[in-house]
């Protein structure tokens, strides 16, 4: 059995309940912790970051495996509010566990309580700094990550497993080929893009890195909602990566020209891989495209940047992809990916998520 199918168990009653798509190289994880007092008559159930409500029937299906019955659901956290994180809680506390907490910090309840969650449900975890104490005897800290990306943000940690479930911090795009949920070296290219592309600044990230280290006792496992898991010594390598990985606000464009012509050679590159899977017709298209008109010349015979190389190759990638498959889709996005990150440029501003068959459908 695979283990993208599987449900499976990351650390002693830790397990990963998501679902993976194969074609894609963006999937969110959501996590099932089990509490139980020493002398057996408590159990607290846990899941954390629960996913959308895409992804619902799998992840209900996976928790219902484990317990039983979703109704035996006792808590429900939320790291942050964006839709791809807790949009399935509505069903699971309106339809299967009306008596299930729900963990997050204010500012994200400000937000999720407009999915039409009861307010009695929630547990303010701005109330817990030192961590809160289970029903069971175990302990659970709370760790703020504020502006990671979002201001409320708050990850969970938990001492007794030594898992630290990080939310966006630590996410990632995943490569079509990586079988399994373990991070390897293979998986920093993508983590590098997805927080250049969704945290604000590095001076955010740096306390909360700072935070991370401070854990005692450190972390085994770092759990994100995006791509891999990490553990062992790559925990570390990692951390150190993300603490100097300049992102958002310190990689806006520079319009100078040698960093032109550093992003002229990831256009190339992207071309070269583009002219394998689409011949002839991927410059065709870009030729085409009135957006591109003040950013890319061609009076060359080829498409050279003249200004916002950035922005420019994410355009570019965009209409190259417009209407593919993902067999052409992934590995342009993975080219311009690489080939930035080689010469130390920041990421380019690539979609991540794969477009549905019907997404270029008029509304009528």
């Amino acid at each position: 059995m695979s283990e993208v199918i599987d449900t499976v168990e990351i650390a002693p009653d830790t397990y990963w309940v998501g679902k993976r798509d194969t074609n894609s190289i963006f999937f969110a994880n959501p996590y099932l912790r089990l509490f139980r007092s020493d002398d057996g008559s408590k159990q607290v159930s846990l899941l954390i970051d629960p996913g959308s409500s895409s992804d619902f029937a799998v992840v209900s299906a996976k928790v219902t495996s484990i317990l039983g019955n979703l109704r035996r659901l006792s808590a429900i956290f939320i790291n942050h509010q964006d839709p791809d994180v807790g949009t399935s809680t509505p069903t699971l506390i309106n339809r299967f566990a009306p008596k299930a907490s729900i963990l997050c910090s204010e500012a994200t309840w400000r937000l999720v309580i407009h999915l039409n969650l009861p307010r009695e449900n929630f547990v303010d975890l701005d109330r817990f700094p030192h961590g809160m104490r289970l029903g069971t005897g175990q302990l659970l800290l709370p760790v703020p990550s504020p502006f990671c990306h979002f201001r409320g943000a708050v990850m969970l940690y938990d001492p007794q497993t030594r898992v630290l479930f990080s939310g966006d911090l630590f996410g990632g795009l995943t490569e079509l080929g990586a079988h399994g949920i373990w991070a390897d070296e293979s998986d920093w290219r993508g983590m590098r893009a997805f927080h250049q592309l969704y945290m604000p600044s590095n001076r955010a990230l740096r306390p909360v890195v700072q935070r991370i280290r401070a854990l005692d006792p450190f972390p085994e496992v770092i759990a994100p909602q995006h791509g891999r898991l990490l553990r062992g010594e790559l925990i570390n390598e990692v951390l150190d990566r993300i603490e100097n990985l300049p992102v958002g606000l310190d990689i806006i464009d520079d319009t100078d020209e040698s960093t032109l012509d550093a992003w002229n050679h990831v256009l190339s590159r992207v071309m070269e891989t583009a002219q394998m899977l689409l011949g002839p017709h991927g410059e065709i298209r870009l030729a085409d495209a009135r957006e591109l008109e003040d950013s890319l010349d061609f009076s060359s015979g080829v498409p050279r940047i003249t200004n916002i190389g950035r922005w420019t190759v994410g355009k570019v990638v965009e209409n190259l992809c417009r209407g593919e498959p993902v067999e052409v889709v992934n590995p342009i996005k993975f080219e311009a990916i690489a080939a930035a990150e080689e010469l130390g440029l920041p990421a380019p501003d690539i979609g991540i998520e794969n477009e549905s068959d019907d997404a270029h459908i008029g509304l009528f």
